[in-house]
């Protein structure tokens, strides 16, 4: 469905469509908002892509009009980088265009008051892993803690788990859900080519990670946002069949911050496919084939509309300034 005029949104008609049809092409991806970052993560893809310019909002403006004019189809978009708050205004226009927006941030600066836009907070480990990571100091997890804990907006924290970090895993669950975030992302970290196992979990030691995951989740639920369907596709008996065809081109896009197409996904070229993490491949795989997409969509879409009507009901709104 081609939009019309910015904001966008979703209706009966797309997902009626995407249910007899899938996924169109170009529906899933992301946009590097910017080059520039305030951390230095170990484990971070971007800040080995060496990139050192970005186009202007207007550029990038008139980008999007000429992929409305071409069909393009706008359903979902993950604004990241670099860390994309650190050009809000570029956001703020941007996503006027797509049904879903996800900001993909290290929650270091302030979230906006976006009710319409998911964020994904990266924290990866309680306080002292975290700072083993990112470099971060006490005061600043603390941060880090205040601006996700919003009642107000749909935040879910990014776990990218690591050697590093995995021993954690059920102290960050059990610290996190006294929080208001709506619950914790674990993916894998994916090395690039060439890149020896200082960070990466063999395929032994990520099974079994993944298999405490899903016994954890009779605890914690959907607070682990990873559904036990998706995890089984990430174990070893079905990753590398997935990686080697990855599905993600078939359905997704990836600009860098000029605008550029990046291939064959955010993680750019570099990246080791073989040893993939992420979990765009296997949610992928899941869009792109319709008996396993149906539940899963069913099951995100009722996920939604509880919160949604939760949020309406017990959340009170935010008074703002022109009305105090």
């Amino acid at each position: 469905m081609i939009m019309d005029k910015p904001g966008n949104k979703w209706s009966v008609l797309d997902f009626i469509r995407i249910g007899y049809e899938g996924m169109p092409a170009a529906s899933l991806g992301g946009i590097d908002v910017t080059y520039k970052c305030n951390l230095r993560c170990r484990h971070c893809y971007f800040l080995k892509q060496n990139y050192h310019e970005e186009l202007s909002i207007e550029e990038w403006i008139a980008k999007f009009e000429r992929m409305k004019n071409e069909g393009f189809p706008f359903m979902i978009c993950g604004w990241i980088g670099g860390e994309p708050l650190l050009r809000k205004e570029l956001i703020e226009e941007g996503r006027k265009y797509f049904k879903s927006n996800v900001v993909f941030t290290n929650g270091t600066i302030e979230l906006p008051y976006w009710p319409d836009v998911a964020f994904s907070v990266s924290v990866h480990g309680t306080a002292k892993y975290h700072s083993q990571i990112t470099g971060v100091d006490a005061a600043t997890y603390q941060k880090i803690k205040r601006n996700a804990d919003r009642d107000d907006l749909d935040v879910v924290i990014a776990f990218c788990v690591t050697r590093l970090n995995y021993m954690c895993i059920d102290d960050m669950l059990e610290e996190w859900s006294k929080t208001a975030v709506k619950g914790i992302v674990f993916e894998f970290y994916t090395p690039m080519k060439g890149e020896n196992n200082e960070l990466w979990l063999n395929w032994e030691e990520r099974d079994k990670v993944i298999d405490h995951l899903m016994s954890l989740r009779k605890e914690y639920g959907d607070f682990i946002w990873i559904s036990d369907r998706i995890y089984r596709l990430m174990k070893s008996d079905k990753a590398r069949q997935i990686t080697e065809n990855c599905p993600f081109p078939q359905i997704g896009f990836s600009f860098d911050p000029m605008g550029n197409p990046k291939t064959p996904c955010q993680l750019g070229p570099l990246a080791d496919c073989s040893r993939c993490g992420c979990i765009l491949p296997y949610f992928s795989m899941l869009l792109t084939h319709r008996r396993l997409l149906i539940p899963e969509f069913a099951v995100s879409v009722t996920k939604r509309a509880l919160h949604t009507v939760t949020q309406h009901m017990h959340r009170p709104r935010p008074l703002h300034l022109h009305e105090a």
